[in-house]
């Protein structure tokens, strides 16, 4: 008869082996891709009618696994779907329930396509979605008003850019929290744009240009937003004042677009000392008062845009010591004064416009002599005087000079009339004298 000793050893060996077996199981199921994940691409492929761009996704090819080398799939290491890039593949249609079926999808691009139908809700299923590209298609209706509660808390990115969505922005969306990309530009939503957005405290883009909300201040809520690179809000029917807290934005900011509204009042002098800002465009607004640029900090910006505004005072000669700076436009406005001499000395300046101001004295004589790349010189309808720069095409690109209806005197350079690139040069209503070369 066995001794107790000996069946506690026996039991021990029968559940060391059981274990050994659950781990090899365990093992096998893991490194064996799931079933179905081919036939659910398979049904998405169906639903769409077999496009051509997925003619390789077929049941020759659905061997085990095989589907993770299909075009535009990519898989985890277990075989599992976790990205479809499907973008410019001309898909057209609504997106199918099967999508949902993914369970492991992380990344989901479908811009630049012909999806139509509403917000497809079966996404709520991906949990595990950081990533969701719909821009450039034809999806229309509201946005459900439980977005932010049935996508994923991991999501870090969302395009909704250039569709048909009506509608409000959903509050709900301010739960997503991990959010660092947000773009909804190029679409018919209305209403107001959610305070509970300045929740988002992780965005680091912005942009909700070129839709009809209605007519109201960008909310002070935004101020909250400390990590923000880059906000986008032209054309979005804003009023009141240039909104005094942008000046306490967080140093990260570096583009800020604001045209195309109704915002009134002065620049904040203070916007000139974000010292990371590279883009200002604030351009056709109802903005007023001098350009004060007092604490100047921003020399990395590469554009000024603030023309179609109603400015006064003159040009701040510190634009003339940003190297950097591509575009200087201030056209429409009513500044006076000459044009700093530091405007000609900008190494990559390429557009300058300046038209319709009441600017006097010269064009920078030296202007096109260091901006190799200068391409547009608009200045006309002001008050300037003085001769034509000789250097203005001294790059070779020089495609535009529009200076007419001022008081220019002199010849026309020998430069000027030798420059192949230029495609457009209007200097009528001036004092110019002498044979064209």
């Amino acid at each position: 008869m066995a001794t107790p000793l000996c069946d506690c050893a026996y039991c021990l060996v029968l559940v060391l082996v059981a274990f050994a077996c659950l781990l090899h199981h365990g093992a096998a199921e893991k490194s064996q891709p799931p079933a179905g994940e081919a036939e659910i691409l398979l049904k998405i492929k169906r639903a769409w009618g077999d496009p051509p761009a997925l003619a390789a996704w077929n049941t020759a090819s659905s061997a085990t696994g095989s589907h993770c080398h299909w075009p535009y799939v990519g898989c985890d290491a277990a075989g599992r779907v976790t990205s479809l890039t499907l973008v410019s593949t001309n898909v057209t249609g609504r997106i199918p329930d099967a999508v949902g079926s993914l369970s492991r999808l992380i990344h989901l691009d479908i811009s630049n396509n012909g999806i139509t139908g509403a917000f497809p809700t079966m996404l709520y299923h991906c949990r595990s979605l950081r990533y969701l590209n719909l821009s450039t298609n034809y999806i229309s209706g509201e946005l459900p008003g439980d977005i932010g509660h049935g996508l994923g808390a991991n999501l870090s990115t969302l395009d909704f850019s250039t569709n048909e969505f009506n509608g409000t922005i959903p509050t709900s969306m301010s739960r997503l929290r991990n959010l660092k990309y947000l773009d909804l530009v190029d679409n018919n939503v209305t209403g107001n744009i959610p305070t509970e957005l300045g929740d988002l405290t992780s965005l680091e883009t912005l942009w909700l240009a070129n839709n009809p909300f209605d007519a109201g201040e960008l909310p002070t809520s935004f101020k909250n937003l400390n990590n923000l690179v880059s906000l986008w809000a032209d054309g979005c029917n804003l009023v009141g004042d240039f909104p005094s807290y942008m000046v306490k934005m967080p140093k990260s900011l570096e583009f800020l677009y604001l045209s195309n509204n109704s915002l009134t009042g002065t620049i904040p002098p203070d916007i000139w000392g974000l010292r990371k800002l590279q883009v200002l465009f604030i351009y056709k607004n109802n903005l007023t008062g001098n350009v004060v640029v007092d604490g100047f900090a921003a020399m990395n910006l590469t554009m000024i845009d603030v023309s179609e505004n109603r400015l006064t005072g003159v040009i701040p000669e510190i634009f003339g010591h940003l190297e950097n700076l591509t575009l200087l436009s201030l056209f429409s406005n009513n500044l006076s004064g000459e044009i700093p001499e530091s405007i000609g000395r900008l190494p990559s300046l390429k557009i300058l416009r300046l038209s319709n101001n009441k600017l006097t004295g010269m064009l920078p004589l030296e202007l096109g002599k260091h901006s190799l790349g200068l391409s547009d010189v608009q200045a006309n309808d002001n008050e300037l005087t003085g001769g034509i720069p000789e250097g203005l095409c001294a790059g070779g690109q020089l495609l535009r000079l529009i200076a007419s209806s001022n008081h220019l005197n002199g010849t026309i350079p020998l430069g000027l009339a030798n420059c192949a690139t230029l495609q457009k040069l209007n200097l009528r209503g001036n004092k110019l004298s002498g044979e064209m070369p």
